[in-house]
């Protein structure tokens, strides 16, 4: 027969498994809800994105692209082509930004997006037009200190002063 004494520690050693179950339990279920919603998140940046690519002519985006690269002028369509291709591409920073203040990128991760922007800000007329024409309404623009507006050099950012996504 188990003396009391034993029953006692017995009984501690079954509750601490129990809790620690629980607690195991509910990280799993925790993980399991983020990346839930991160699949949800990336699955409607990728429709948004097709939907959106629609509008491009991919010829006219090349010879754009190559006529900007060489000075050369381009005319109206062109350049709200490249106009265009910008908000894509920020649309896709929008979503990298969101899975960072999920916390599925660490903060070198969203450091490199962030130097990406800032070099794309501050050398293309064409995202900084993007920027202009939407007044920074991504999701990620309006979370940055200062007015939107004024932020085409880039951004420095930390999910610790991020507003978290509802």
């Amino acid at each position: 027969m188990i003396s009391d004494r034993m029953q006692g520690w017995l009984t501690l050693a079954a509750n601490l498994g129990v809790i620690l179950s629980i607690l195991l339990l509910a990280y799993e279920i925790n993980q399991s809800t983020k990346a839930t919603i991160a699949a949800a998140s990336e699955g409607l940046t990728e429709h948004s994105l097709e939907f959106m690519s629609a509008r491009l002519d991919n010829e006219v985006v090349a010879r754009a692209t190559f006529k900007r690269h060489h000075g050369q002028e381009l005319d109206a369509f062109e350049n709200d082509q490249l106009v265009w291709l910008q908000h894509m591409n920020f649309r896709l920073f929008e979503s990298a930004y969101l899975q960072y203040l999920r916390g599925l990128f660490d903060e070198s991760e969203w450091e490199r997006y962030e130097r990406i922007i800032g070099f794309n800000m501050a050398d293309n007329e064409h995202a900084q037009e993007m920027w202009r024409r939407t007044d920074g309404g991504s999701v990620w623009g309006a979370a940055l200190p200062g007015p939107a507006a004024t932020r085409p050099h880039g951004c420095r950012h930390s999910r610790r002063t991020a507003a978290r996504p509802r």
